[in-house]
């Protein structure tokens, strides 16, 4: 009988420990399976940008466009950038149709288009953050991968959903979060670095507004400690360069 009444309770034992087991298999599945919110990594890396004195990075981008409503083209440029908050700030483009460069320096705004050798001057507010805005909103000009050079990013193109997480990958050497963001009009794609130094090193939009999605992707390489003389920043028109004046729009 007593062998009986141990066996019974070795029985039970491992039937509570198998249970126990099970219990932390489970907590473990749904701990590896809650996935981080994209739209708060997305946020944390423009917060990062935001606080950011200066940086410069290269660039890599590909645009898609319709020719002739007939096939799709692909055109390629390399984006160099210098920034130095509150006021300076370098743009220059090359590649397959714009070749031109950018400059604002305290309240001067310069741009020059290398294969016309034309350039314009106008006078803009003295943050870069407002020099922006005011370029655009008044002479429709928009600075190439403006949106990585404001300080408020997060509060002006913050996420309205939460986003997918479709885990991590490589690029360009660098651990990323890849997350991504659907609406009717388009769809984003994030790669972000993963650590202390939430840096953005790729991303893709997908316009599905006409009758062909046009894919538009960019590949960055960061440095956050940049060194720049001091009169780096300063635009000298080249020899031969001939003075445009910059109309604001609708002023014809």
């Amino acid at each position: 009988m007593r062998l009986i009444k141990r066996a019974l309770y070795a029985m039970v034992l491992i039937a509570l420990s198998t249970m126990t087991m099970l219990s932390a298999a489970e907590k473990s599945e749904r701990v590896e399976t809650a996935y981080p919110v994209a739209s708060a990594i997305l946020i944390d890396a423009y917060r990062y940008l935001g606080s950011l004195d200066y940086f410069s990075f290269d660039a890599i981008t590909t645009n898609d466009d319709i020719y002739r409503d007939v096939m799709l083209q692909e055109f390629t440029h390399k984006v160099h950038v210098d920034l130095q908050r509150p006021d300076k700030l370098q743009i220059h483009v090359t590649g397959d149709i714009k070749n031109r460069s950018t400059y604002i320096l305290n309240n001067s705004f310069n741009i020059i288009n290398h294969d016309l050798n034309f350039y314009g001057e106008l006078k803009v507010p003295k943050t870069i953050d407002s020099a922006l805005d005011h370029l655009f909103e008044k002479y429709e000009i928009k600075a190439p991968l403006a949106n990585l050079l404001y300080t408020d990013l997060d509060k002006r193109v913050a996420p309205k959903g939460k986003g997918h997480y479709f885990g991590t990958t490589m690029v360009d050497g660098k651990i990323c979060h890849y997350i991504g963001f659907v609406n009717d009009q388009r769809e984003l794609q994030v790669w972000i670095e993963k650590g202390k130094t939430p840096l953005i090193r790729k991303f893709s939009i997908i316009d599905k507004s006409g009758k062909v999605d046009l894919r538009s992707t960019t590949l960055l390489r960061w440095n956050i400690k940049p060194y720049f003389k001091r009169k780096h920043f300063l635009f000298k028109a080249p020899k031969n360069a001939e003075k445009i004046s910059v109309e604001a729009k609708g002023s014809n």
